[in-house]
């Protein structure tokens, strides 16, 4: 990560939020608080959820940049928190329709539910980006990017398919295989566009399947809980097919249904990546108050 953020990014050293200075504020014109789950409250620390709330901002220089809760319901402990960090922004966007009632039901304010940041930008820019990957051998493979583990009837499952098609399983999530630590996001991306299949419980990992246009399969994840709603929402903005394990499991295994997993309707993904681009673009406009 260190490797890659060197190579491709500009940053300032690391600030901690437990010690701001006092004049940080005035430091930069604007904050933008995304993506992913940076309002979860991982820590159980209300001063770390102020901070991602950017609260220590005056509210012209607070944007989102498509946040998410990666819960469904406000914990009762920071509730207040949630409703006077988020009445503080003008304008709010989130990665998910749950997000957005959250905020509704909260502090009755509109969120703008906006594509992943990651989709935002053409494809074509991801493409310069690929690094083929130092154990890479061929492109008959199923990539496997499991947060929660690649274990029970996923595994064999996945295992018996990649046996009987003469495919490899690369895991990179496995912490016994040559993959785990030596993988920069570059590389990452690399086994996404090259792979026969992808199965994850991620959702970047499945943002990209469909950037690249891959066949993907999405399993259930069991460490967090409301996290669905980031996958409901992206497979509804884009019609696709519910791409979960428990729809296409028995596609693993049958010769007659396993088209169903390498046949992923992607005829809507350039209008619809068109038309959420421009609505992104327009809040953006609105937030940076460029609007003529």
């Amino acid at each position: 990560m260190r490797e890659f953020s060197d190579e491709h990014l500009t940053t300032t050293s690391p600030v901690d939020y437990r010690h701001l200075p006092r004049d940080f504020s005035e430091r930069f014109d604007y904050f933008a608080a995304g993506s992913d789950q940076i309002w979860h409250g991982w820590k159980n620390d209300r001063q770390e959820l102020e901070y991602f709330l950017l609260m220590f901002a005056e509210p012209s220089q607070r944007l989102t940049v498509a946040p998410s809760f990666g819960f469904n319901e406000f914990p009762e402990k920071f509730r207040d928190t949630y409703k006077k960090g988020l009445e503080g922004f003008e304008y709010l966007s989130v990665r998910e329709e749950r997000g957005a009632e959250l905020i509704k039901e909260l502090t009755g304010k509109d969120a703008t539910v906006l594509l992943d940041p990651t989709m935002l930008i053409d494809t074509s820019e991801w493409l310069k980006l690929l690094k083929k990957p130092v154990q890479f051998t061929d492109e008959n493979y199923i990539f496997v990017y499991s947060i929660d583990g690649f274990k029970g009837e996923v595994g064999e499952k996945t295992c018996c398919l990649a046996n009987e098609l003469g495919l490899q399983v690369i895991d990179i999530m496995d912490i016994n295989s040559d993959y785990y630590i030596h993988t920069r996001p570059d590389e990452f991306l690399y086994w996404i566009y090259h792979a026969k299949l992808v199965v994850t419980d991620s959702f970047h990992a499945s943002v990209f399947s469909i950037l690249f246009n891959r066949p993907f399969v999405v399993t259930e994840r069991t460490d967090i809980k409301g996290m669905g709603s980031r996958i409901d929402t992206l497979f509804s903005k884009f019609a696709l097919p519910d791409r979960r394990f428990e729809t296409l499991k028995e596609a693993f295994a049958s010769e007659a249904e396993r088209q169903a997993l390498f046949d992923t309707p992607y005829e809507n993904v350039p209008s619809v990546l068109e038309k959420e681009r421009k609505k992104a673009a327009a809040f953006y406009a609105k937030c940076f108050r460029l609007e003529s």
